[in-house]
């Protein structure tokens, strides 16, 4: 009559112990890439890689998302669309329960591209990504840029501060945020870079007198690009790209 309880109390045990000896099983986590391409003119469709593989493709201002293992490191890359030129590219390591965001800006006029995390427009703020694209008779590969503004009432030049390590045909890694108007109401602040030699803390010389870039020339507030380059006779030449 006790061997029935018996037997079922060992293979109980028998049961639990094997549990024991046994490996439990490893966690396996997932990460998410999130991707999409600032919306310009010319703005090329895109291919998204990921190691070779094709995650999703880029046709308009929506994004996309791909779930990857975490924990796996590899090269996230941005193609035209169908083909095999490559527009920018980064070493990517799929962090764990994870979103990693990344916003492509390939600005075909400039021939450049870059990756960008710009905050939401702010009221009554400018904020923006300098593209230094000075031509060959600049023999400089890095300049500082000088930073002023105009006080209206007096008409007074003030520095703001200098912006140092700006290098040519590249996107300065900060971005610069600055107030649209000193004051409520009022007329809208016009600022002003000058190049500055970075061995000699002094204007750089230009054949034209003009050798300020007007960076205020906007109507609104926003996000912009700033691509700050010298035309005809040396002019110093602000185009300003206001982004989506």
């Amino acid at each position: 009559m006790c061997f029935k309880p018996l037997a079922l109390l060992a293979v109980l045990f028998l049961l639990v112990t094997g549990c024991r000896k046994g490996t439990e099983p490893a966690d396996l986590y997932f990460g998410k890439i999130s991707f999409v391409a600032v919306q310009l003119a010319g703005t090329p469709k895109m291919d998204v890689k990921f190691e070779g593989k094709l995650l999703d493709s880029l046709t308009d201002k929506l994004g996309k998302t791909a779930i990857l293992k975490a924990g796996m490191p590899g090269k996230l890359a941005f193609y035209k669309a169908g083909t095999d030129s490559l527009i920018i590219d980064t070493l990517v390591n799929v962090q764990p329960n994870t979103t990693q965001t990344f916003n492509v800006l390939a600005v075909p006029s400039l021939g450049s591209s870059t990756f960008i995390d710009m905050k939401p427009a702010v009221k009554d703020t400018l904020a923006f990504m300098l593209y230094l694209n000075l031509s060959s008779a600049y023999k400089y590969n890095t300049v500082d840029l000088q930073l002023q503004y105009l006080k209206r009432s007096n008409n007074t030049i003030t520095d703001i501060a200098t912006i140092k390590n700006v290098k040519n045909k590249a996107f300065f890694s900060e971005i610069l945020i600055l107030p649209q108007k000193l004051n409520t109401g009022s007329v809208q602040t016009q600022y002003w870079l000058t190049l500055i030699d970075p061995a000699t803390g002094k204007p750089i010389a230009i054949p034209n007198a003009n050798n300020r870039f007007v960076l205020s020339n906007v109507p609104t507030y926003g996000n912009f690009i700033a691509n700050i380059y010298d035309g005809d006779g040396g002019t110093m030449i602000t185009q300003t790209i206001k982004l989506q």
